[in-house]
């Protein structure tokens, strides 16, 4: 996965009639930033994540010693007086219920987090289709800037260096449809 570093730290050769400098290094930090941010986001809601499983699991163990204990009730209850049995149904009803509370509250946690997770990688991917129409549209306006000094068989404008990780329109078609 490319990280934000690495586009920081991105070298390009320098050719006569190149691209400008100065505004490919500001396009280029423009790019960090973005990819920072969302790069950032991306890791903390992985995080929270892990630490809702965590929490699942702690409550997946509270129901099971409450299964256990449930258990330990029924077998003693044969034992105690009937005024005995009718308390310890009323507290296992008691922790049935707040058991089932609890998990509930955790399943609709993890829902919300997952869902906002889901949305979060939406918006970065539209994030990312609106960088490379970006893209595609800076490559297209240096192309109209030189209109007859492409070379016929490779269609790279002679003495400019051709841009290479640019996804081309037919290429951005082909993942669209995957």
């Amino acid at each position: 996965m490319l990280r934000p570093i690495d586009i920081h730290h991105m070298e390009f050769k320098q050719v006569f009639r190149g691209y400008n400098k100065e505004q490919v290094d500001d396009f280029l930090s423009k790019i960090v930033s973005e990819y920072e941010s969302l790069y950032q986001q991306n890791q903390e809601l992985r995080d929270r994540i892990d630490e809702l499983k965590t929490q699942v699991n702690r409550y997946s163990d509270v129901e099971d010693t409450l299964q256990e204990t449930l258990d330990y009730v029924k077998q003693s209850s044969s034992e105690i007086k009937h005024s005995a049995e009718i308390a310890a149904r009323r507290t296992i009803e008691e922790a049935k219920l707040e058991a089932e509370h609890i998990l509930e509250n955790a399943r609709s946690q993890m829902g919300d987090e997952i869902r906002k997770a889901q949305e979060a990688l939406e918006f970065r991917r539209r994030m990312v289709r609106q960088l490379e129409m970006q893209l595609r549209r800076l490559l297209d306006e240096v192309r109209q800037l030189a209109p007859g000094d492409e070379d016929s068989e490779t269609g790279v404008a002679a003495g400019r260096p051709r841009l290479t990780g640019v996804v081309s329109e037919e290429d951005s078609e082909e993942t669209e449809e995957v």
